[in-house]
C-alpha cells in the first residue's frame, strides 16, 4: 500500500476533513504555544496529514512539524468537533517511520 493510500484511511477513520479550523485546539498545545507557527500546532499537523493522503510532496518543516507533537492530548480535549487529533498524528508518524524502512 502506498504512504497516500495509508494516510487516506488516516483521514477517513478519524474524519480529519471535520475541522472547523475554531483554533480551540491550538490554544493548548504546548508546541504552538512556543513557535506559534501553524505547522507546529494540531489544525497544521491535521492538513500536513491531509496533503499526504493527497500525494503532496512535505517539506522539511512539516516532516518536522508533524514528528515534534508531543502527544499530550490536550487538542483531543479541546476539539469541540470530537476529532482525536493525537492518535490520527500518532499513526501518521508511525506511517512516516513505516515509510523510511
Amino acid at each position: 500500500m502506498l504512504i497516500n493510500d495509508e494516510a487516506k484511511l488516516i483521514v477517513d477513520n478519524y474524519a480529519l476533513t471535520r475541522c472547523a479550523r475554531c483554533n480551540f485546539c491550538e490554544s493548548v498545545c504546548p508546541t504552538y504555544a512556543v513557535s506559534r507557527r501553524r505547522v507546529y500546532g494540531p489544525r497544521g499537523r491535521i492538513w500536513i496529514i491531509v496533503f499526504l493522503s493527497q500525494g503532496v510532496k512535505l517539506s522539511n518543516d512539516e516532516y518536522t512539524g508533524l514528528l515534534t507533537c508531543l502527544g499530550c492530548r490536550a487538542c483531543d480535549l479541546a476539539c469541540p468537533a470530537g476529532i482525536r487529533i493525537a492518535e490520527a498524528i500518532h499513526d501518521a508518524k508511525a506511517l512516516l517511520v513505516k515509510a523510511a524502512l
